[in-house]
């Protein structure tokens, strides 16, 4: 298929259209700080002793504030948004006058921001509208794309386990609150003596007349005398009622974020419909991947991360004629690693893209190439700088050397001795953790957690280096790491790389995987191997992998783990 034609963006507009852009440190930097600095003057400036307890507008408000840095990041226009809201609350409700001149400032510096974004990205349209053209997908072709999105994705599962956890929240918010109003009805007033005050922790021993540890806010000294609450083993001060605001604030939390997940994947989805079904103003540029996977557009005028797998055209859309195909990957550009593997192949150029849809920060395009179709994951935006190559390849091409006489195969070649023993010791974790939990090491479930999960992954590293192996087959190779046992067929290896820690292997169509603590003279082997294979003309198969011992093993751990925490 020929990618459809459309004009291309010049320079001059180029540079127009990046002027015309808010910086990216305007909301993710400036407005923070403003954040940090306003959060600093009201704690500095709130002098006031007492007055503790449950205040709801508060446990409402302290969501906004804490969402407005993590969406002034994410979501500028939404983190502005959540800055006005959060002033206004704060001067509205909140007593400390130095305070609300702070956040008040801060507020309209994002109320700035937001016109300016606004502004920002109209003046970038109308940029583009001045030389694009229009494309319109194949309506074949835009159907078979729409039939295969999927049905949700893991924003949606996020948004409805966090959604789960906020009503949950809310739910045991409720209860609490009722179990305190009850405690408090069915309470006596009485006087109460500090036996003994932590206030750096915040917990005292009342006596009435038992001893009773109570947690605490404010400062209390030894022999001091304070009216309390008492209902059985329910001890309060007066001035300190029982505050279980925080689950409210909390499950208020997930659910906004859970409605942001919401929103994001929505948006995902119906950009996505409406870029596959209608008309689109268009331009061509040139575009790389950087080292996340997002396309660069014109080295770095905007990035926009795209299906992590591109959804390729069929066969006869390709090219009209009969094309071989490796796992998904046309055979042409499976051989292409290849030759990048083994150091035979040349430097990628920019890729001249059509970029169709809304061309302005925060707008969602796709970008349609000589072979595939990239829709978008998220929205295009103005990098903070030159978006990083990807990554060169590990190690270096191994260089021509003459193995000698092959050995006989079958031969399995294991990392040094040390690292093997390493390995053992390493398994001790097994052992060592639950054993820590049954003997009361851990103090709280928190340690507990730590020790048993340390346990686990000395457990897990432990047994990889114990078992990681390759096998030399006169069919392939087998390559055995933490998790799944890989089979190779000569044909299908693309070569080996080596560095000082041992060889980088890599086959169809672009797996790769190191084999530590193997001498760079049996990568050249497998390279004979690979070439005898090749000269023979095997026909060879499919490189293939199942599960190997790895989960079994850290299945076991976890069943022993959870022994431990029962017992």
């Amino acid at each position: 298929m020929t990618r459809p034609g459309a004009p291309a963006l010049d320079g001059p507009r180029i540079d127009r259209w990046v002027s015309a852009a808010v910086p990216w440190w305007v909301p993710r930097l400036v407005l923070f700080l403003g954040w940090v600095a306003a959060g600093a003057v009201a704690l500095a400036t709130d002098n006031a002793t007492g007055g503790y307890g449950p205040d709801l507008t508060f446990a409402v408000a302290v969501v906004v504030w804490l969402a407005t840095p993590v969406l002034l990041w994410w979501l500028p226009l939404a983190g502005c948004a959540a800055g006005v809201i959060f002033a206004v609350l704060d001067v509205l409700y909140d007593d400390v006058p130095a305070a609300s001149v702070a956040f008040g400032i801060h507020g309209l510096l994002c109320l700035a921001t937001m016109a300016w974004l606004v502004s920002a990205r109209r003046r970038q349209a109308a940029v583009v509208a001045e030389v694009a053209g229009t494309v319109r997908l194949d309506e074949a072709l835009a159907g078979r794309l729409r039939e295969s999105l999927p049905a949700w994705g893991l924003r949606t599962v996020a948004a409805v386990l966090l959604a789960m956890a906020g009503i949950g929240g809310i739910a045991w918010y409720d209860h609490r609150a009722a179990q305190v109003a009850q405690h408090e009805s069915a309470a006596t007033r009485t006087e109460g003596v500090i036996r003994s005050a932590d206030n750096s922790e915040g917990v005292v021993v009342v006596e009435v007349p038992q001893p009773v540890r109570v947690g605490v806010l404010d400062s209390y000294q030894v022999g001091q005398v304070v009216p309390v609450l008492v209902d059985g083993d329910w001890v309060r001060l007066v001035a300190e009622p029982e505050d279980v605001t925080g689950w409210l604030s909390a499950g208020l939390g997930s659910l906004v974020l859970a409605g942001l997940l919401l929103f994001r994947e929505q948006r995902m989805r119906s950009a996505r419909r409406r870029l596959l079904s209608g008309p689109l103003p268009a331009v061509e540029l040139t575009a790389d991947p950087d080292e996340h996977g997002r396309a660069v557009l014109h080295g770095g005028l905007a990035v926009l991360p795209v299906e992590a797998a591109p959804i390729r055209f069929t066969r006869p859309q390709l090219t009209g004629e009969d094309v071989d195909w490796t796992d998904g990957w046309p055979a042409e550009q499976a051989e292409d690693f290849g030759e990048d593997w083994r150091g035979d192949g040349q430097p990628d150029e920019p890729a001249t893209v059509t970029v169709a849809g809304d061309l302005r920060d925060g707008g969602w395009v796709l970008l349609i190439t000589d072979s595939a179709v990239l829709l978008p994951e998220a929205p295009l935006r103005t990098p903070m700088g030159r978006p990083a190559a990807p990554d060169t390849l590990p190690g270096k091409p191994l260089p021509p050397t003459d193995p000698g006489d092959l050995p006989d195969l079958p031969l399995v070649l294991r990392p040094r001795r040390r690292d093997r023993v390493l390995g053992a010791l390493s398994l001790l974790g097994f052992a060592a953790g639950p054993a820590l939990v049954l003997a009361g090491v851990p103090d709280g479930w928190w340690e507990t957690i730590i020790v048993l999960w340390l346990g686990g992954v000395l457990t897990y590293q432990g047994w990889g280096r114990l078992t990681s192996r390759v096998r030399l087959t006169r069919g392939g190779i087998e390559v055995y790491d933490r998790t799944r046992v890989h089979q190779v067929p000569w044909q299908r290896l693309h070569g080996v790389r080596c560095d000082d820690k041992g060889l980088w292997l890599a086959w169809d169509p672009d797996i790769t995987a190191r084999v530590s603590g193997v001498a760079e003279r049996w990568g050249a082997v497998m390279l004979r191997l690979r070439d005898l294979s090749l000269a023979a003309g095997d026909p060879g198969g499919q490189a293939s992998a199942r599960l190997g011992s790895g989960p079994g093993v850290v299945l076991a751990y976890v069943l022993v783990a959870a022994a431990a925490m029962w017992v």
